[in-house]
């Protein structure tokens, strides 16, 4: 059984998509009759009899489409996503390859003292000709880099 507060708000959507409806209709009836009678008249050089019909029957469209809206709104809002979510998810799939390319090229690197090759921060010996890319500073122990003439950990010369 629904709690009083879910079937209260179902009612409201009915009622907005019914009355929605029948201002929609009704308004497109007033339109096409006051767009006739318009249309008619203009030969015959008279003011429209229905001209009315056409100043009620806009109003009518799109406070009706308005209340339609608004009663069909979960509705739209599932379709927009069950149509969206496939779109992005396949734009990140394209893209994850860009993006990975671009943070290894901001990632950093560091440069082999034996052959110049750029290398990951992260590496302990060169991808290139495997020489040692950090030593182990003699006096606190911390690794440095292997051409540094400082230690960054204690502050001694190398």
């Amino acid at each position: 059984m629904q709690d009083p507060e879910k079937k209260k708000h179902n009612l409201t959507k009915r009622g907005l998509k019914v009355i929605g409806i029948v201002l929609l209709l009704g308004g497109l009836t007033c339109t096409v009759l006051g767009s006739v009678s318009l249309f008619s008249s203009i030969g015959r050089k008279e003011f429209p009899s229905l001209f009315w019909m056409l100043m009620i029957g806009l109003p009518m469209i799109t406070i009706g489409v308005s209340m339609l809206m608004f009663g069909f709104r979960k509705e739209i809002g599932t379709y927009i996503k069950n149509e969206s979510v496939p779109v992005v998810n396949e734009a990140a799939e394209e893209l994850t390859p860009a993006v990975d390319a671009v943070a290894r090229a901001v990632r950093e690197t560091q440069i082999c003292p034996n052959c110049g090759a750029k290398n990951d921060a992260e590496l302990r010996f060169c991808e290139k000709c495997g020489a040692p890319l950090t030593k182990a500073c003699p006096y606190c122990g911390e690794e440095v880099g292997a051409d540094a003439a400082f230690c960054g950990h204690c502050g001694k010369k190398l």
